[in-house]
Parts: structure tokens; sequence; C-alpha cells
């Protein structure tokens, strides 16, 4: 068991070491694509969906996560629409899934980080590596726990890098057995930096992608307490 908590802590260390490893190079190549690389997507689709009757130039996927499920074809929009792929698009070797939102009302383009999903998935893999069930810690909010740090011998909670800002943030784990990112700060810092307000039980999470090009893998449902502060979101603020 020591030979497996050891191995755990070096993986663990490389994840949370993952975001200020990328050489000088390689950091260029993956910055956020510009915006008129993502109006130029826009406007293939738009100009596809008035060709087609409405259709969108998507996969069709089964299972996907939360906005990952509107996942664009590139096969259907080259060359007739574009003249190539993004160079930041997945399929390009980039790390970024061009995906849509609000495909039946007012589709549009945004972008889903790839890294966060590999991050926590390889963070499963090591967490399987340690035994079917996972150590957790006592819960910091309604259906949110963080890992047993002394069980798996970390002096840190797990974190991904934040596409918004690219600070840290925390990985959770839900009661639905998931691991879920804290976009809460990124959330705060939006409806501060633009004077937002919100009531509770509304789902605010939609500002990080009206205000941002990216949209927030692996986030639970987030709203605002009486001081319009990101809280996570439960039945209850639902309800009242």
């Amino acid at each position: 068991m020591r030979r497996f908590r050891l191995i755990f802590v070096a993986l663990a260390s490389s994840l949370l070491m993952a975001g200020c490893l990328y050489p000088e190079s390689e950091q260029v190549q993956n910055q956020m694509p510009e915006e008129m690389q993502i109006e130029m997507v826009q406007n293939a689709v738009d100009q596809f969906r008035e060709d087609s009757d409405g259709l969108l130039p998507i996969k069709t996927t089964e299972g996907q996560r939360e906005y990952l499920e509107y996942q664009i074809d590139f096969e259907r929009l080259v060359p007739n629409y574009l003249e190539e792929r993004p160079e930041s698009a997945y399929e390009m070797g980039g790390h970024y899934q061009y995906v849509i939102i609000d495909a039946e009302e007012d589709p549009k383009v945004k972008l889903a980080d790839l890294r966060i999903t590999e991050e926590v998935r390889s963070l499963n893999i090591r967490l399987n590596a340690m035994g079917e069930h996972v150590e957790l810690d006592d819960p910091i909010g309604p259906n949110v726990y963080p890992l047993d740090l002394d069980f798996y011998n970390l002096d840190e909670n797990p974190t991904v890098t934040s596409p918004y800002t690219d600070a840290s943030l925390n990985v959770y784990y839900n009661g639905g057995e998931e691991f879920i990112v804290d976009y809460r700060e990124d959330i705060a810092r939006i409806i501060n930096e633009n004077g937002l307000s919100f009531e509770t039980g509304e789902d605010v999470r939609h500002v990080l992608y009206e205000f941002t090009p990216v949209v927030p893998l692996y986030s639970p449902e987030i709203t605002v307490n009486g001081e319009n502060e990101p809280i996570f979101m439960t039945n209850r603020h639902k309800s009242d």
C-alpha cells in the first residue's frame, strides 16, 4: 500500500504542476484563439445553418457531459464554409473543442478547454490505482467533498488551471461520485468587474461564457447568496 501511495503522490504532483511545465514555444501555441478565429467559425456555422434549413454542423454524440453535447463537425464546414480548421481545434492537435451552446434558440460558437478533461481523467486514474473507494474529507458545501489529503499523502488539494485566469481551481468530489471543478472565484471576478447582480436560485455559470469564449467543464450548478457571492447550488436554492 505504501508503494502505491508514493506512486500516487508523485503522479499527483505532476498534475498540480501541469500548468507550469509547457515549454515557452508550446505556451505560445496554446494561447487562447483570437476572437477573429472564433468569429470566422461562427460565421461559417451561421451560413451552413442558413443553407441547410436550420441544421447545425455538429457531430452526433451521446452521453457527453454538459457543454460538450454539440461539438462542431469541421468536416461539414471545410472547405465550403471555412478554408481550414482553426489551429487551436482539437482536430488539429490543439487544446480546444469547438462547441455550440443554445443550439435550438441562438447557436453560439464557444470553446471547451480539453486540458481540464485530461487532468480530471488523470486524477481519476490515479485514484483508482489506490482502490475502488474514494476517501473523502468533511464536506465544504452541500454535496461537495474534498479528498482526504492525509489518506493520499497530499499536501494540497488537487487543482486544475483556470481557462479564464490561469489561476488554480480546486477539484472536489460530489455525491454522484464525480469530480467537479470549483469556478466560484472566476464567476465572482466577472460579477464584480461588471457590476452584475443575480437572485438566489439562478444558475450564474452563464457569465463565464457570456464574458469569455470558454465554457466551464466539470462545473456543478452555481448560484449566489444574499450578498451576491457565488455558492454551490442546491435544490433548496431552486425552490426558494
